[in-house]
């Protein structure tokens, strides 16, 4: 299901796409065994079984670390409608989900100081039945929770009993 053949229109809608930090571990990873490389390399220990793992993990490890990060940046979503929220997590759980507003009883962002500094995070969004769904690496996620809070809110204010 793409978020474009539900019958709801996209007019009310608002997206949130992957925060840039994703790719955080894949740049400290290449920066620390590079530069310890590189040191080794200087010092004139660029022949020892030393020198030859850190290239090995500069060569192998690390562009796939790039290529993870950046399928995920690519494949996840979150869209948030007036009724309903679709999400997708990432290239490994490629489907869009939807959810109705009804069945959410709150949301809270997840905020590292890493993330604060940033602009990133996580958001968990819990279930009436209190089961938790985590969207992490979200780009804005305070925000994300303060549109689904207030379109919650509105939910609820049209399901209270009278």
């Amino acid at each position: 299901m793409t978020p474009q053949n539900t019958t709801q229109g996209l007019e009310d809608a608002v997206r949130f796409k992957a925060h840039w930090t994703l790719f955080l571990p894949a740049l400290v990873v290449a920066l620390l065994y590079g530069g310890l490389w590189l040191f080794l390399l200087a010092s004139g220990k660029g022949d020892t079984a030393l020198a030859r793992l850190m290239l090995l993990v500069l060569l192998l490890i690390v562009p796939v670390l790039l290529v993870r990060a950046y399928l995920r940046y690519a494949s996840f979503g979150l869209l948030i409608r007036r009724q309903a929220i679709l999400y997708r997590r990432g290239w490994l759980r490629p489907r869009w989900r939807r959810l109705k507003l009804e069945s959410l009883s709150g949301v809270r962002p997840v905020l590292s100081p890493l993330g604060r500094f940033f602009g990133g995070g996580a958001l968990v969004l819990t279930q009436i039945d209190h089961r938790e769904i985590q969207l992490y690496d979200i780009e804005g996620p305070d925000e994300a929770a303060r549109q689904i809070s207030r379109r919650l809110r509105i939910v609820q204010a049209r399901l209270k009993p009278i």
